[in-house]
């Protein structure tokens, strides 16, 4: 069979042609990954592509007719997108944990944390990061951090603050927006 045609190459995917998923595999495994290495490092990328395509696997059945392909880049670099973003909110935690010691503890976390320059950057980073979340309304500010500082999702924040989910990403669209233009100003 000719998996080279995209919509026989989807719909053949779909009634479950594991020749066809392996066909896809084969041909975009390689481009996939070298995409997704421009965001994260190459075992990473690697991780990232092969969870995109069982995702894909997945939920073949409620793919719609269209680019695999485009689907595909898209969807790695939305895992790329939140593994950063995951990496970051841990990298966070961990200077807030170094910032918690004290003595020789402080001394020893700050060699595995890096140097001097490296504290000031996030220190200084740490101020930005403030001053933006003072600037947000209070309700946006109190549900941007439950979501993005303590995890929790959508649907839990609605409940403990008794708003729409639609509310809810609503106010973290709106702070995401301020801390994009604050940063691009900064940036740019």
């Amino acid at each position: 069979m000719n998996f080279s045609d995209p919509h026989i190459l989807l719909s053949e995917i779909q009634k479950g042609n594991h020749l066809a998923f392996e066909f896809l595999f084969k041909v975009y495994y390689p481009r996939l990954c070298n995409f997704a290495a421009r965001f994260v490092d190459s075992t990473t990328a690697e991780d990232i592509v092969q969870e995109c395509f069982l995702k894909f696997w997945e939920k073949r059945f409620s793919i719609k007719q269209g680019n695999i392909l485009s689907l595909l880049f898209t969807m790695v670099r939305n895992s790329c997108l939140n593994h950063l973003k995951h990496k970051a909110l841990v990298d966070i935690s961990a200077i807030d944990f170094v910032k918690n010691l004290s003595g020789e503890e402080a001394l020893y976390a700050l060699d595995f944390t890096g140097g001097a320059d490296y504290v000031c950057l996030e220190h200084e980073l740490a101020e930005q990061i403030n001053k933006v979340m003072n600037d947000l309304p209070a309700r946006c500010r109190e549900v941007f951090v439950l979501s993005r500082m303590d995890g929790l999702k959508n649907k839990e924040i609605a409940l403990q603050l008794n708003i729409s989910t639609t509310m809810v990403e609503k106010h973290i669209a709106k702070a995401i927006a301020v801390f994009s233009a604050k940063f691009k100003d900064d940036i740019g």
